[in-house]
């Protein structure tokens, strides 16, 4: 089996709007003093949806070629990951159920509204943890297929194996932009919670034969020992096309130096990033989780800790900035 060939084979919805844009970012480079490109799965043409929008291409491609009519997912509240499969769901014509940690809101807002627009059916699991929610995704697909359905599940984040594999592919289209403009960035810097966006960039890597660092800002620190966890979904997203991965747990690179309280609480570094993006590039991050990935790349880059030219993978999210107690964290009034 060539990997390369399986990857581009595997089926996908149609859902997504690719490659999206490579830019470079002159007045923050300015700013930083080192040269600063972003790769914006911000831009994209459904329901608002960032980098999700690539793991649910896969998985509901190969849930609709098996005859599958119903998405199952979960995630927080606020999740940008539920919002993308639910929208995902409805541009292909199946519907959608979400379990979500907290309660229901009296006013949906941000993603929660997005939910409802789509036409989700919304359930609320209380304050549970992501392996009460996972569990429960399994007992909804049982209801569902009891009542005559057929239905399908993703994960937290959709970080599947199968899921992961749409940021390998991500990979491999960044590798052709870098080329095409005949940038060798030394390092690719993104946000990480539920890890399948860092495992299919590690695949992506090893197919491209790219050399290339990637560094995980984690601001979820979900896993006991994310090291171990993220290098055993980028195996199993790397065997389901016919190759491996060749790496040790210590080769990963990840930092949890912006979880800050906890996470989708706000942070000050990320506040600040937030407005240095914005005030600079007229680009939108959100609180919860790439202004908190972004705060690292700023950190790191002020601290010489980076060579250009470099990659901030703009995961998108920017919805949560409607969210009345995240943007109060970003109002004036509280400076």
């Amino acid at each position: 089996m060539d990997p390369r060939r399986a990857l581009d084979d595997l089926p996908s919805a149609g859902v997504g709007h690719f490659p999206t844009p490579l830019q470079f970012l002159p007045r923050l480079s300015d700013e930083l003093d080192i040269e600063v490109w972003i790769k914006r799965d911000d831009v994209q043409g459904v329901a608002l949806a960032g980098n999700k929008l690539r793991k649910f291409d896969l998985v509901i491609g190969q849930a609709l070629e098996d005859g599958k009519d119903l998405l199952v997912t979960t995630g927080a509240a606020q999740s940008n990951s539920a919002r993308t499969g639910a929208a995902a769901a409805a541009a292909v014509g199946i519907g959608s159920v979400l379990l979500l940690s907290g309660h229901p809101p009296a006013t949906p807002t941000a993603n929660a509204l997005i939910d409802h627009l789509v036409g989700a059916e919304i359930r609320f699991a209380g304050d549970v943890g992501w392996d009460y929610l996972n569990a429960g995704v399994r007992d909804i697909v049982s209801e569902f297929h009891r009542r005559g359905h057929k239905p399908f599940a993703a994960p937290v984040g959709c970080s599947s194996p199968l899921g992961s594999l749409g940021f390998a592919r991500a990979f491999l289209e960044l590798d052709s932009q870098l080329t095409e403009a005949g940038i060798e960035s030394s390092c690719l810097v993104h946000t990480s919670t539920s890890g399948g966006t860092h495992a299919g960039l590690l695949v992506g890597r090893e197919l491209s034969g790219r050399s290339i660092q990637i560094i995980a800002v984690d601001v979820g620190a979900i896993y006991e020992d994310p090291h171990g966890a993220l290098l055993d979904l980028a195996r199993a997203s790397a065997e389901r096309i016919g190759t491996t991965v060749d790496l040790a747990p210590e080769d990963l690179i990840i930092t949890t130096d912006q979880l800050g309280d906890g996470y989708a609480i706000p942070s000050n570094a990320g506040t600040e990033a937030i407005r240095l993006l914005a005030t600079t590039e007229a680009i939108l991050l959100d609180p919860v989780y790439s202004g908190k990935g972004f705060a690292g790349f700023v950190d790191m880059a002020r601290r010489g800790a980076l060579d250009g030219p470099v990659v901030f993978w703009h995961t998108g999210g920017y919805h949560a900035l409607f969210h009345p107690p995240f943007a109060s964290s970003l109002s004036n009034e509280t400076d």
